[in-house]
C-alpha cells in the first residue's frame, strides 16, 4: 500500500532528520471511501486520486 504524506520542503527535512513524521498528520492513501467516492477499480487511476489529494493538501500547507 501507498500512502502519500503532504509536505512541504521545510517539514521534509524535519522528518528527514528526526525520522519521524511527527503527530497529527493527515495521509492519504486508496481507501474504502476512496474507492467509493471514485467509483473506478483501476487500482493505478486510485493512487493518482489519492496522490492529487496529498498535493493539494501540500499546496494549502505553502499557502497558510
Amino acid at each position: 500500500m501507498r500512502v502519500y504524506v503532504p509536505l512541504t520542503l521545510p517539514g521534509l527535512a524535519e522528518a528527514y532528520k528526526t525520522g519521524d513524521l511527527g503527530t497529527g498528520l493527515v495521509a492519504y492513501a486508496v481507501t474504502p471511501a476512496l474507492r467509493e467516492w471514485y467509483l473506478s477499480d483501476d487500482i493505478e487511476e486510485l493512487e493518482y486520486a489519492a496522490l492529487n489529494r496529498a498535493a493539494m493538501a501540500s499546496l494549502r500547507l505553502l499557502a497558510a
